[in-house]
């Protein structure tokens, strides 16, 4: 069992047990990226908890399963906790995804390519898209949507090492943990529309700004 795993599980139980849990107390136990997927995780907890009794309705409603998902996404894809954080943030902004993309791509000034603008960034969410393409005016814009600083984003964006996958953080674990009967496993997050794609000498502006880097 990883780190954050522990730390996670130990969270949760004494928030459950009523005691004082201070999240920050948990945060100062890891660092770097460990920290913000942490976070995220914790925060999605918090967020999103069922009752402490197993109701499969509640656990239907109280979205730790997509929450889970997202965490394995940030395990196994190529953005770091992207697909962790940014739902998260969206969350706490209370804006819904269409909203995100709507402003992103009127602060990148292309509200003409919203749909292509859109698709990039369901890369982000889906851990899809490298981060190191992904240009500072996109984190920029994005982090003024989302209230982040783009540095912040930039740096949960890097991927985690090749081959530490989910067994370096535990992300399997944290999704068995969070679908307790496959019977009431919510279903997965809506299939990604098709990628951009574009051959690199065919670019338009917002293929530089998400992979041009």
């Amino acid at each position: 069992m990883t780190n954050v795993d522990t730390l996670l599980k130990e969270y949760i139980a004494a928030h459950r047990a009523g005691e004082e849990a201070d999240p920050r107390d948990w945060l100062a136990r890891v660092e770097g990226r460990e920290r913000a997927l942490l976070a995220a995780m914790i925060d999605g907890y918090l967020e999103r908890a069922p009752g402490p009794a197993w109701d499969p309705d509640a656990f239907r409603m109280s979205g730790l399963g997509p929450l889970a998902e997202r965490i394995d996404l940030a395990l196994q894809g190529r953005a770091g906790t992207w697909p962790a954080v940014l739902p998260s943030l969206s969350d706490k902004a209370r804006l819904k995804r269409s909203e995100v993309v709507a402003r992103l791509a009127a602060a990148l000034g292309v509200p003409d390519k919203q749909d292509k603008v859109g698709s990039y960034y369901h890369e982000m969410e889906r851990g899809l898209l490298p981060a190191e393409g992904v240009q500072d005016r996109v984190l920029e814009a994005l982090g003024s949507i989302l209230g982040q600083r783009a540095e912040v984003l930039r740096t949960a964006g890097q991927a985690f090492a090749p081959g530490a996958g989910a067994d370096a953080i535990g992300g399997p674990a944290f999704a068995r943990e969070a679908r307790p009967d496959p019977e009431h496993a919510v279903e997965a997050i809506s299939s990604p529309p098709a990628s951009p794609g574009t051959a690199e000498d065919e670019w338009d502006e917002v293929d530089r700004l998400f992979r041009g880097g």
